[in-house]
């Protein structure tokens, strides 16, 4: 029984003293916010020109309040300061999801993901078009892997790619890349990292020819960008590439609204700047048959090398 008592005793201790804790923490909380909660609570719930409060949650939200503008008031002051940020930097980049644009970014990625084709084309080269970079794309590499594999030359098509998740872009590269090379030179705000590869290079090829257009853009041109610089069998065909040379972070907020920022600026791996400018190609071929093009030209290296 003292035994049983001394356990509840201890259990009463830890409680009480978790219960002080968490009460300081809120209030911290609360202190340190207190402005903004204070702002909050003033137009929320005492604004007295509500018609005004329903035209800026629809003009900026997209949506009805119903009265309730404490709910969403957070959603609304992320998509006017990135508004703000938007028109000052010119940053287009920088924006609030509503929940429905969110949604359909989400089934926009996993459509296009899924359209990753790989094929065999001929008994030496292999073709793999890239649609973006999304774990639908990597599964898409990973369950084909046996057709990558097959052939010793590879077309690679990065046309209309826009680009993706940046880590899987990184895992994409790893693929190509001989162990522990650079992929990119990535500046944060605070610090410089250099990414690099993390596997050992399970493809491996005697010519790649990547195919890209205008709409080649952003972890599209960086994946060029690591192997056109770390491997000396690479050949660009196509068009100037978009020219996208940062990267955003997207972080879920509630009820289905997300936020999405420009965090990082990314150069080459021999510390090429491509934002704005783009990464020209070896070959400049603007015709409707490029797929056609590049399989007779890798047929020409082919042949040549022999």
């Amino acid at each position: 029984m003292d035994k049983k008592n001394k356990r509840l005793k201890r259990l009463l201790s830890v409680t009480i003293a978790l219960t002080i804790l968490f009460g300081l923490l809120l209030g911290l909380l609360i202190y340190t916010n207190f402005d903004y909660l204070a702002f909050k609570y003033l137009i929320t719930q005492k604004y007295i020109y509500t018609d005004t409060l329903d035209t800026v949650f629809d003009k900026y939200l997209k949506m009805d309040p119903e009265g309730k503008y404490f709910r969403n008031f957070d959603d609304l002051v992320i998509s006017l300061s990135t508004m703000g940020i938007t028109f000052e930097n010119k940053d287009k980049y920088t924006y609030l999801y509503i929940p429905e644009a969110y949604e359909a970014y989400k089934t926009y990625t996993k459509d296009k993901g899924l359209q990753t084709e790989t094929k065999v084309i001929n008994d030496s080269t292999v073709y793999l078009c890239l649609t973006n970079f999304s774990k639908y794309s990597l599964d898409m590499i990973k369950e084909n892997m046996d057709v990558l594999t097959s052939r010793k030359n590879i077309i690679i098509d990065l046309r209309n790619n826009g680009g993706g998740r940046v880590d899987i872009m990184r895992k994409t590269a790893s693929y190509f890349l001989p162990k522990n090379a650079v992929i990119a030179k990535v500046q944060y705000r605070n610090r410089t990292k250099l990414t690099k590869s993390r596997n050992k290079q399970t493809l491996q090829y005697d010519h790649i020819i990547i195919l890209q257009n205008g709409s080649t853009a952003s972890a599209s041109e960086n994946l060029i960008a690591a192997l056109k610089d770390n491997l000396n069998n690479v050949t660009l065909v196509g068009e100037n590439t978009f020219g996208k040379g940062i990267g955003q972070l997207t972080i879920p907020l509630k009820d289905g609204y997300a936020v999405k920022a420009t965090t990082l600026l990314w150069y080459s791996p021999k510390g090429n700047d491509i934002h704005l400018k783009g990464i020209a190609p070896d070959i400049e071929y603007t015709e409707q048959d490029t797929l056609e093009y590049a399989i007779g030209l890798m047929d020409n290296m082919i042949h040549a090398a022999a």
